[in-house]
């Protein structure tokens, strides 16, 4: 009988064939009549598929046998603390190792999958009967980084996504936007090219997943002397640039959203800095604070930030832009005048 997990991963496959107007079981393209074809249909039947893989995402990766061992070991046994049972899993786990017959066993997705979902596919393909240390979505993305087919890149939310670069998308890495338990997320999707190239250099992947193993029990070994004791939490200092600083800010004649102005102000601050760093709301809010920016109710019930009369003037504007599903929506951009407005406030207040 199929595991919880295949179940579903076989429903999610299921419904997001049907989004994208395909029959599951035949590889056919619906007809156009058909009511998963509708576009309120599909949107559901897609969000759904997308819930169903965020559980998937985060599943036990140990395994359920390895759950049921740990249970079983404590039967009869005097009782041990929690960090003492854990120290001796961490004891007792071996190196990552993927070999070829493993890779024999991946499955490849026909439709794009997120490097998370990639990932979790691979980590079944391991034995069920070793406690081995499990690949991460860190270690294949630090990997992709390293070799140029993702860069940090920032958000319209003001947040950085690893995201494909030109060269990432010539080996089939795409980047993908989708709404998800009422949040906008942007992340990396991989077209059935991009996972041969990750299965192709999965060794380079492992190698990097058992540093992480290797400084993580490195660290745990050196805190056992230490155990009990914790460090003062260290105040971070608030957000704040020298004049020197906000000379060196970027400015083009091209508008820009709210978070690229915080992405260029954060990166102002000295690497080494433990300095808060400044977020897009922070921003947007005091455009709103000053009048530039008012709360409007639209058309589709939604609120949104949207520039005044005032606004208008000082270089704030609205521009369409479509998003991953081919729908229009309205971001509020600035022009240099617009940032200088803030870059004088910001020179105005004291440290």
């Amino acid at each position: 009988m199929p595991s919880e997990n295949a179940i579903i991963e076989r429903a999610e496959t299921y419904l997001r064939k049907l989004s994208c107007g395909v029959n599951p079981l035949t590889g056919e393209l619906l007809p156009e009549g058909d009511a998963c074809k509708q576009e309120r249909i599909s949107k559901c039947l897609a969000y759904v598929a997308s819930l169903l893989q965020k559980q998937l995402d985060h599943s036990d990766i140990a395994g359920q046998d390895s759950t049921q061992a740990a249970t079983t070991a404590k039967v009869g046994k005097p009782e041990k603390s929690e960090k003492a049972e854990k120290k001796a899993a961490k004891a007792q786990m071996v190196p990552l190792a993927i070999d070829s017959e493993m890779l024999s066993r991946y499955r490849f997705f026909d439709y794009p999958v997120s490097i998370s979902r990639m990932v979790r596919n691979i980590n079944e393909l391991l034995p069920r009967d070793v406690y081995m240390n499990h690949l991460l979505y860190a270690d294949v993305a630090n990997f992709l980084v390293q070799e140029g087919i993702l860069s940090r890149q920032a958000t319209e939310d003001g947040k950085e996504a690893n995201l494909p670069t030109p060269h990432g998308e010539s080996f089939g890495f795409e980047k993908t936007e989708g709404d998800i338990r009422g949040h906008h997320n942007v992340f990396t999707q991989c077209w059935q090219k991009a996972q041969q190239y990750i299965l192709d250099n999965i060794q380079k992947c492992v190698a990097l997943a058992n540093e992480r193993f290797a400084n993580r029990n490195e660290k745990a070994s050196g805190a056992d002397e230490q155990e009990g004791e914790k460090p003062a939490r260290q105040e971070r200092p608030k957000f704040h640039l020298t004049a020197e600083q906000i000379a060196n800010y970027p400015t083009d004649v091209t508008p820009v959203p709210v978070s690229e102005i915080a992405r260029r102000l954060n990166a102002l601050i000295d690497p080494a800095s433990n300095m808060e760093r400044i977020y897009y709301k922070v921003i947007r809010d005091w455009y709103a604070k000053e009048g530039y920016l008012e709360m409007r109710k639209l058309n589709d019930g939604k609120v949104a930030f949207l520039p005044t009369a005032k606004g208008d003037g000082a270089g704030l504007m609205v521009e369409s832009r479509t998003g991953i599903d081919g729908n229009l929506f309205d971001v509020v951009v600035y022009d240099t005048n617009a940032q200088k407005i803030f870059l004088d406030h910001l020179l105005a207040t004291p440290e």
